[in-house]
This record gives C-alpha cells, structure tokens and sequence, in this order.
C-alpha cells in the first residue's frame, strides 16, 4: 500500500515500533507506552510497519515465557490493525547487527520516520548515526516525552 500525498498525512510524524516496544504495549501493559499509543489512536502520529514486522510479531508474541503476563490473544493478534502497512523498505545505509532488526531502521530511515522506538541494543547503537543521517530518534519508549515535536504529550 503506498501512502496517499496529502499535506495532512505528511505533516503527522511518522513511528516505527519494533517487537519489543510492541511487547511492552500489548502484553506487559507498559505505561511508558501510553504516551505513544494515545498518539497513535489519536492520529497524532503515524505507525507504519510492514508485512515483514507482522510475521515476527506473530512469531515472539505467543511464546511460552510470555505466559506469565496473559497476553489476551485478540489484543496481540489484532495489533497491526492500528498501522499503515507499506511495502518492504529497501536496504538502507545503516547496518543493525542483529539481522532481525535491520528491517526497522530500513523502513525508518526509508520513509522519514521521525522516531523508532525499540529496546534493542543493537537498534539503540545506531542512534546517533541515524540522528545525524535523517534527524531519526532511536529511543526506547521510556525515553519519549513528546520531544517538542508536533505530536504533543497526552
């Protein structure tokens, strides 16, 4: 699906959300994701992701040692209903060293993404570089208060 060219879609800051970020919103019920996913919901922000992100979170969310949290399988399943899908990015300058991850800070980086929230060490390593390459924050959700932007705290 490719995003329509509309001056209301593109001045909406563009998240990304790796697994892990995920993870605390949907099964650990983090409150550090609050701020984010209202942002979300509110259509303040704009979560996109692609189809290669929605097979690995149906892949780690279901995992036993999740259990403990009971994850309620609708809420995890029905996630990416709340994301713009778009195509594959393509390879982008950034190297991530888990190959797992590389696929976030491509589609960051490919589509102007204004932040990528993760707890990943290895996503978290290309911060800077990413900073200085597109202006991209590579932050965990902790981390995120709003940072100025046009997305405003709740």
């Amino acid at each position: 699906m490719t995003l329509p060219d509309t001056h209301a879609r593109c001045s909406v800051p563009i998240v990304i959300l790796d697994t892990n970020a995920l993870l605390d919103w949907r099964v650990f019920k983090d409150p550090a994701a609050h701020p984010i996913v209202e942002g979300i919901l509110s259509g303040r922000m704009r979560w996109l992701a692609c189809p290669t992100m929605e097979q690995e979170w149906h892949q780690v969310w279901p995992r036993s040692h999740f259990k403990a949290w009971q994850p309620e399988p609708m809420h995890t399943l029905t996630v990416f209903g709340h994301a713009t899908f778009v195509a594959e990015p393509p390879r982008g300058p950034l190297r991530c060293k888990d190959p797992d991850d590389q696929v976030f800070i491509d589609l960051a980086l490919h589509v102007g993404a204004k932040w990528l929230f993760s707890k990943d060490a290895a996503l978290l390593k290309l911060a800077g570089r990413a900073r200085k390459l597109t202006g991209l924050e590579v932050m965990p959700l902790t981390q995120w208060s709003g940072m100025g932007d046009n997305a405003g705290s709740p």
